[in-house]
């Protein structure tokens, strides 16, 4: 099972799946419809879009990949990574990202990520098994055969009887067998039939009881970001530059060293990372112990709701990997590169 096919799987549970540094995708019900003048019936249905603004860390998808990929936490996290970094390479270069039963997903003019959702996925349990149902108005015909007319009998003749065995003779005169009834109309069982059909597909869509859908699972927060020992292809996480500059400043208990969040220089288009936290205090308290060690390069910036700290800020991709061996070796063994 890959990223995709979990994302897809993940969708018919929950309203929204979170892929870390990529963005969510959203799933929106539709309740089923009814157009009284087409006599349609339309099935529930759902409509998927995606926010890349929600990229926090979510442990939704990586836990699905450690439950049914029977992956560990280091490989379901370098799975999601490496994932995401095909994903932005492809879409800086113009292609066009293929997510397979959800939809598709492609850069603008302004180099915003833009989604088209596939038209044939549907992620409304509700709608398994039901389909669209068109009701067919029926019409009566008139039968127009002619009536046949009713032949009289014939004229019985007077029966002569002798005198004295003479019988009065009934002076009824001979009925006529009734002709056919005309056929009565029919229409008012069929228009009772209609209401009743509508009346059953009514108490089906929106009467009828439906158990409660399960509430979705709320994320657990992460203080910490776990990060590699080495740095390969699929441990650089590449994420677009959305620097929120903000000053804080925190006097630590140690006068002679004042440690706070600064904004990054314009240029810089790299940083050597050494740790991702959303408590400020422990960010700057990560960033006094680099300073100690005698990294002089060592700051703290905020991107989103975290804060990052970091050894260093290069002006090209190149800089920063010929710097991070060094760091590395003398300060953290797990820093790693952020684009």
């Amino acid at each position: 099972m890959n990223v995709i096919q979990a994302i897809a799987a993940l969708l018919y549970d929950h309203d929204t799946v979170v892929v870390p540094a990529l963005g969510a995708f959203v799933r929106t019900d539709e309740s089923a419809q009814v157009n009284v003048i087409t006599n349609e019936f339309q099935k529930p249905s759902s409509t998927l879009s995606f926010d890349p603004a929600q990229h926090e860390e979510n442990p939704l998808l990586m836990d699905y990949l450690m439950l049914h990929a029977e992956l560990s936490d280091e490989d379901a996290r370098q799975e999601i990574a490496a994932f995401v970094a095909d994903c932005y390479t492809k879409l800086r270069e113009g292609e066009t990202v293929v997510l397979d039963g959800i939809g598709t997903l492609c850069f603008n003019s302004l180099q915003e990520p833009v989604f088209t959702p596939d038209p044939t996925a549907d992620f409304n349990a509700d709608a398994f098994g039901l389909e669209d149902l068109e009701v067919q108005p029926v019409f009566m015909v008139k039968d127009t055969e002619p009536v046949k007319p009713v032949e009289e009998p014939e004229a019985l003749e007077p029966e002569i009887l002798e005198p004295e065995t003479t019988k009065p003779v009934s002076q009824n005169p001979i009925e006529k067998p009734d002709q056919d009834e005309p056929r009565r109309h029919t229409w008012w069982i069929w228009l009772l039939f209609l209401l009743l059909l509508a009346g059953l597909a009514l108490w089906y869509f929106y009467l009828r009881p439906v158990g409660p859908k399960p509430e979705p699972v709320s994320p657990t927060p992460i203080d910490t970001l776990t990060v590699v020992d080495t740095l390969s292809p699929v441990d650089t996480l590449t994420v677009p530059i959305d620097t929120i500059a903000v000053v804080d400043t925190l006097t630590s208990t140690d006068t002679t060293t004042a440690i706070e969040v600064v904004k990054p220089l314009p240029e810089s288009k790299a940083f050597i990372v050494g740790g991702c936290f959303s408590i400020e205090e422990n960010a700057l308290k990560m960033a006094k112990e680099a300073l100690e060690q005698g990294c002089q390069d060592a700051f703290v910036m905020k991107r989103g709701a975290m804060y990052y700290v970091c050894y260093g800020q290069y002006t090209s991709t190149s800089n920063a990997k010929a710097a991070l061996p060094e760091i590395l070796e003398k300060y953290n063994r797990k820093a790693w590169i952020l684009f």
